[in-house]
């Protein structure tokens, strides 16, 4: 339909046109209310092992000439400036823009493809059907006032019946975007992709059935088109994308220690303003303090101040070393036997079998000389005793690789995926660490400590 066309047409050059503030906020907010023990645990879930848990992906053709978004130009008559109708240009269509005072057309964009303004609207519906006193909507949703709320009940019911099963809960927010999750009834969900910048929506939950309830009002209202609900596991780009905002959602259950906890403000916060460099070193400065805990707590004794991250985790492994030496082994000598086939200078026929046992003993000697190098060579990276466990130790050695970059403006590209990948790592350390605090028997000698981290390290 003509119509259809021009109205599509017209909200891409008022978006590109636009740089007024929108519902995608780069400040991050906080939940609500306090998220439910399961919902919590599937986020923890990811972020510990999202290799193994993944997370579940709405993705969804935006489609701004809804039946939503017609109806409300209709009733704001937020078009009637303009014969929609009629063939336009594109140079036509950026002119008659004019006779389009700016208020509607902001109007226009918050009622095409603005999430927040959606939420806003039903929430107002649902509460006029309720006769519940309005909330408050926000100064860039004041068209709501003018609409009447019982057209919207009347021409949706099914979208207003869906909002107030599944999206409402006590304390919901209608804004939503920005670079922490958002939360409806059916639990938390972070925006990927937002309408305003494509023509594509893309949601991430722990959970599917957050996304079927909200696809199912999405449909319901005919903002989306061609919706899939689907598992990522791959490719690591896809996977941790969520992986920054869901941190914050759970921050306090994730990291038990309130100061460690307070330190990583810091990061998100040039997470949300894209400055990845200072995100990156800010979390490599993190990972040192909690490095020399962990030194102080398993060695107990005080750490040289000033050391990086790589240099503690050598000090670590070295007074280690000095403080259960290992055993040095050494091959029997073969003297010996070289003494017993002396004793053969008087047995009659003996040269002959002297000089095969010779040079039998030379061949066994330059054989086990030959084996054992070839044995350092596969197994001297790996012959370090260590508290970590290998998949700790890749972290530590991943932590340790882009927080060198960061430090020290490497050619190194980092960009968002490179800050998701330092988090990651950095969050498995820690999570490890209150793991063994919680279930190793401190009241053991130092002795006795590090020899049961060694050999727990050993077993994973």
């Amino acid at each position: 339909m003509k119509i259809d066309s021009n109205l599509k047409r017209l909200v891409k050059i008022i978006e590109a046109q636009s740089e007024r503030n929108s519902d995608i906020s780069t400040k991050r907010k906080p939940p609500a209310t306090p998220l439910p023990q399961p919902h919590i645990l599937a986020i923890k879930n990811y972020l510990l092992e999202p290799y193994e848990h993944g997370f579940w992906d709405l993705h969804a053709t935006w489609n701004t000439t809804s039946s939503l978004a017609k109806f409300l130009a209709n009733e704001l008559k937020t078009l009637a400036e303009i014969n929609i109708e009629k063939e336009f240009s594109t140079t036509s269509l950026i002119l008659a823009l004019r006779n389009i005072p700016e208020a509607k057309q902001e109007e226009l964009l918050r009622i095409s493809s603005r999430l927040s303004s959606i939420n806003a609207l039903f929430l107002a519906a649902k509460e006029s059907s309720e006769n519940i006193e309005p909330t408050k909507v926000s100064e860039r949703d004041n068209w709501i006032e003018k609409i009447k709320l019982s057209n919207v009940a009347e021409k949706f019911p099914e979208a207003v019946r869906i909002f107030a099963e599944k999206i409402y809960f006590e304390g919901f927010k209608t804004s939503i975007g920005g670079a922490g999750p958002h939360q409806i009834k059916a639990g938390p969900i972070t925006l990927l992709e937002a309408p305003r910048t494509s023509d594509t929506l893309r949601v991430a939950a722990t959970q599917r059935e957050t996304l079927v309830a909200l696809q199912e009002f999405y449909l319901a209202i005919g903002v989306i088109e061609n919706p899939s609900i689907r598992r990522v596991f791959a490719p690591d780009e896809d996977l941790f994308r969520p992986y920054f905002p869901l941190v914050s959602c759970v921050l306090p259950h994730l990291v038990l220690d309130s100061q460690i906890s307070r330190l990583f403000e810091q990061s998100l916060a040039y997470y949300e303003d894209d400055d990845f460099q200072h995100c990156i070193s800010s979390l490599g400065l993190i990972a040192e303090d909690y490095l020399q805990r962990i030194y102080t707590t398993v060695l107990r004794e005080a750490l040289l101040g000033g050391l990086t991250l790589g240099q503690t985790v050598e000090r670590l492994h070295k007074r280690i070393d000095e403080l259960i030496p290992q055993p040095k082994l050494t091959p029997r000598t073969p003297d010996p036997i070289y003494e017993k086939i002396k004793l053969l200078d008087n047995t009659p026929g003996s040269e002959a079998i002297k000089s095969i046992l010779r040079d039998l003993i030379g061949l066994l000697i330059d054989d086990r000389n030959y084996h054992v190098k070839r044995i350092e060579e596969f197994t001297k990276i790996n012959a370090r005793r260590s508290i970590f466990p290998p998949k700790i130790t890749d972290r530590l050695n991943e932590l340790l690789k882009w927080r060198n970059a960061a430090s020290h403006n490497s050619r190194i590209p980092l960009g968002v995926h490179e800050a998701d990948r330092t988090l990651f790592c950095l969050i498995g350390v820690i999570a490890w660490w209150q793991d063994r605090l919680e279930k190793i028997d401190w009241s053991h000698e130092r002795i006795n400590v590090v020899e049961t981290l060694i050999h727990d390290a050993q077993c994973r």
